[in-house]
């Protein structure tokens, strides 16, 4: 079932009370318990990185991982919630596969499902299900929905690469979204076969689709045609009833596998395939272990899935209660829009404002650029090569460049895609040190609007310049 547009962006739970009463209301209707509810939040971002550790006992794993996250993941590990699995074993030392995840979305989702009168169970991220569920050593996974696409490299039996990208809207077809996305399929091959020369991922890798616009048979034919890997349709390892759209639903099925044994792939070929089956939870509340009776699982238990709900198939067959359901999810919709048009004129105005100073701002970056640029050949390069990684949506508000370092400020969207930008920096190896000096939240200019999504963050980079060869 879908929520109304304005509750859930980005990951993040805008409004828990109103979503938590839809999901209790669904509970009510379909007679569904409440018991061992597992979730996962459309759109969340997070961190993943593999970390070596010296072998040692469990009590000490946390904290190990904690200090660990403090030297791999640049973001304070108090804003995250850290979480890890062993995917390889030595002599010496373990190998983990670690996840860091915003604390902010996880704790509203906490409190969305107590609105709900749900206990939490388990939370894992959409790419995980989603690699889970299709359950190969091997394979590109797509995951196309109207309003998100979500992508997966699947190399060594771990995912490697995770990232979700917006589709095109305002009268975009069909054809430019599959365009948007093989671009980006196309470097995302291109960045792991950068970073891994010595095992590129191979030509005839599968590339996998689920999810509701695949259900188009001209999708297939677009990627495959833009791409050049062979494409099939995703195929959980499981028995599915006939009636059940399983492309809709193939990250729900994916978190239902949390809690059964794997079984080999689809495809009936072997696979080492290693299942990341971490609960964010655990970051929160620490480990727990509870106990469930594994058989019949896809029937009993109900996921929440960021925009949608996974029910079962005979419980849909309550026609005259969800079409109850429905009307009242669509009066909390309008409510919403009262609400948002009631403030739109004052955000108009605002937004004007914004848009002429950035507007302004940019143009005396350009023309100090322009001047750089005609003065000094080293000056020019440096300022080139930070200016070309900002990534879209950032903007400069200070830039020294100095003998030894440079020094960067500006503004934009949020921490992650400051990370992005450092990560971008680093890679081109230019710089023995590229360093997150601050990053601040930008004061919104109504304190008393909760509602309203964060405006943004300021940040300040370090860079120190490579010593130059005699």
């Amino acid at each position: 079932m879908p929520l109304p547009p304005g509750l859930v962006k980005d990951g993040m739970i805008l409004r828990p009370k109103v979503v938590g009463t839809v999901i209790s209301s669904l509970f009510k209707s379909t007679g569904i318990p409440r018991k061992h509810v597992i979730t996962s939040l459309t759109g969340l971002s997070f961190i993943r990185r593999i970390v070596n550790l010296p072998r040692m006992e469990q009590t000490s794993l946390t904290e190990a991982l904690q200090r660990a996250a403090r030297k791999e993941m640049l973001l304070p590990p108090e804003d995250l919630y850290i979480c890890g699995q062993a995917i390889s074993r030595g002599a010496s030392e373990v190998s983990y596969f670690v996840v860091g995840v915003p604390r902010k979305p996880i704790d509203v989702l906490v409190q969305t499902l107590a609105e709900a009168n749900i206990k939490p169970y388990l939370v894992d991220l959409n790419p995980l299900a989603l690699a889970r569920a299709a359950s190969q050593e091997e394979a590109i996974i797509v995951n196309l929905e109207p309003d998100y696409f979500d992508i997966v490299l699947v190399a060594d039996g771990i995912p490697a690469i995770m990232h979700t990208i917006t589709p095109r809207g305002n009268g975009a077809t069909l054809e430019d979204n599959i365009h948007l996305l093989s671009d980006e399929l196309v470097k995302t091959v291109e960045f792991y076969n950068n970073n891994h020369p010595q095992n590129p991922l191979s030509a005839t890798t599968s590339l996998l689709v689920t999810g509701e616009l695949s259900a188009n048979t001209t999708t297939g034919h677009l990627i495959s045609a833009e791409v050049g890997h062979p494409v099939e349709t995703l195929m959980p390892p499981l028995t599915i009833p006939h009636d059940l759209p399983a492309a809709s639903f193939t990250t729900n099925l994916g978190l239902a596998m949390k809690k059964l044994p794997l079984k080999a792939a689809s495809n009936g070929k072997t696979s080492h395939f290693r299942d990341i089956n971490i609960n964010i939870l655990a970051g929160k509340f620490g480990a727990k272990t509870l106990g469930l009776k594994l058989p019949h699982v896809i029937l009993s238990l109900l996921i929440i899935s960021g925009l949608g709900f996974l029910l079962p198939v005979s419980q849909i067959l309550h026609q005259a209660k969800a079409e109850t359901l429905r009307l009242q999810t669509a009066l909390t919709g309008v409510n919403q829009k009262i609400d948002q048009r009631e403030l739109s004129a004052t955000e108009a105005k605002q937004i004007e404002d914004s848009i002429g100073k950035i507007k302004a701002d940019a143009e005396k970056i350009r023309q100090g650029y322009q001047y750089i640029l005609n003065k000094n050949s080293d000056f020019a390069r440096n300022m080139t090569l930070v200016t070309n990684a900002l990534p879209s949506g950032t903007f400069f508000t200070l830039v020294e460049i100095g003998q030894n370092e440079i020094n960067v400020e500006g503004q934009t969207d949020n921490s992650f895609t400051v990370v992005s930008y450092v990560i971008a920096l680093e890679a081109l190896k230019e710089y023995s040190e590229v360093r997150i000096v601050s990053i601040n939240e930008v004061s919104s200019t109504k304190d008393t609007d909760k509602d309203k999504a964060n405006p943004g963050v300021s940040f300040k980079i370090a860079i120190s310049l490579a010593e130059q060869k005699a």
